[in-house]
């Protein structure tokens, strides 16, 4: 999947000078088909550890789903991709007339604002191969060139080493890319801004990153890099994944792992004053303590770091898109400026489109899927 994101940056660039695919389009379907050779009878994947360990079975449907359909995209045109994802999803059409209607009668020169996984970017249970595919980037980056003023995707994910720099094929100076829930981002002409942290807390968590970096570098605990959320160097939190959405990992391993990382962050801070233990099940969550009545640094907050830094301008035309409650914040931090607000979640939940509803005064649209928002915002012309 590393592989395959030089290959996919250069196909979106060749896109869009008119350019044919040539030999990278030739590496995608090399890489299709050595994906295709290696798959178990089952569906499944095995990941090899390394000797005397026992293969982690793995399912792999975004990696292999995503290069499909750029080879669909690529080799049989945007319409037919379109036809193949409608044949997926019976409430595609509707859903994108819902959301061209929302979207398409705002004004040209908006502020996009957006998470990535889950909401633009089809769910990968894998983070580190979680590589956008090209037929996403090039239907956002139209959008973006077409409509929006300013653009941002937001994630809790690192901004690099290895985060949403590494895993976007999106052409340069198209998006503002901006990570650790807006702790971080870097602008358009490449400059790298931050919230910094207490020093202190700052070292702290570079003394654990040290040590989990050697942890995971040991055969009996390197697919713990590998699976799920991976591990995961953020500005202010660290991630570590103990198990992922198949249950890839033993539980009894998970558990020691858990107990081997929370041993770990112990020996750096055994007071627990610069840092709390957060256990999800899946994920090891390592977070930096707030001061004495302070809360979390949430993506509100990271929107607002944004706009006092490079300007994003809110009182305008806003559409703010995500997924998750942890989206919310950004919802409000437009509504709050006054903005000519459009909200559009991709969500079956009841509870969070009721949230989504009241905090954006109704106008919203929800649908089932990223690839439902995606091709909406990739047929949206200029000045329709």
């Amino acid at each position: 999947m590393g592989r395959t994101t030089e290959l996919r940056r250069r196909l979106v660039h060749r896109w869009f000078s008119g350019a044919a695919g040539g030999e990278d389009l030739a590496g995608l379907r090399a890489a299709f088909r050595e994906l295709e050779q290696v798959r178990n009878a089952d569906g499944t994947y095995e990941l090899l550890p390394g000797p005397g360990r026992a293969p982690v079975r793995l399912v792999i449907d975004y990696e292999t789903e995503e290069l499909r359909r750029d080879l669909v995209f690529f080799e049989q045109g945007e319409q037919a991709l379109f036809r193949d994802l409608a044949a997926e999803n019976p409430r595609l059409e509707e859903q994108i007339a819902a959301v061209t209607g929302l979207v398409g009668p705002a004004p040209s020169g908006l502020t996009f604002i957006t998470d990535r996984d889950g909401t633009v970017n089809n769910y990968c249970g894998r983070y580190r191969s979680s590589v956008q595919s090209a037929y996403n980037a090039i239907l956002l980056t139209r959008f973006v060139r077409a409509r929006a003023r300013s653009a941002v995707i937001l994630t809790s994910a690192p901004l690099e080493s290895f985060g949403l720099l590494d895993l976007s094929v999106m052409p340069d100076r198209s998006i503002v890319m901006v990570g650790s829930k807006g702790r971080e981002f870097r602008d358009l002409q490449g400059e790298r801004y931050e919230v910094p942290l207490e020093e202190h807390k700052q070292d702290a968590l570079r003394e654990v990153s040290r040590r989990i970096s050697r942890l995971v570098r040991k055969p009996e605990y390197e697919d713990f890099s590998l699976i799920g959320s991976a591990v995961q160097f953020k500005l202010g939190q660290i991630t570590c994944a103990r198990q992922d959405t198949y249950g890839s990992i033993d539980p009894e391993r998970s558990e020691r792992y858990l107990a081997t990382v929370r041993s770990l962050v112990d020996e750096v801070d055994p007071e627990g004053a610069v840092l709390r233990i957060e256990d999800t099940g899946k994920d090891i969550e390592i977070i930096a303590t707030r001061e004495a009545g302070d809360r979390d640094f949430n993506k509100g907050d990271g929107i607002e770091f944004v706009d006092r830094t490079i300007g994003l301008d809110l009182d305008g035309p806003v559409l703010v898109c995500g997924d998750t409650a942890s989206d919310v914040p950004m919802v409000d931090v437009a509504a709050e400026r006054g903005a000519d607000l459009r909200v559009v979640f991709v969500t079956p939940g009841n509870d969070l489109k009721e949230e989504v509803t009241r905090r954006s005064d109704g106008r919203c649209v929800f649908v089932d899927c990223p690839d439902a928002l995606v091709i909406s915002l990739g047929t949206l012309e200029q000045g329709k």
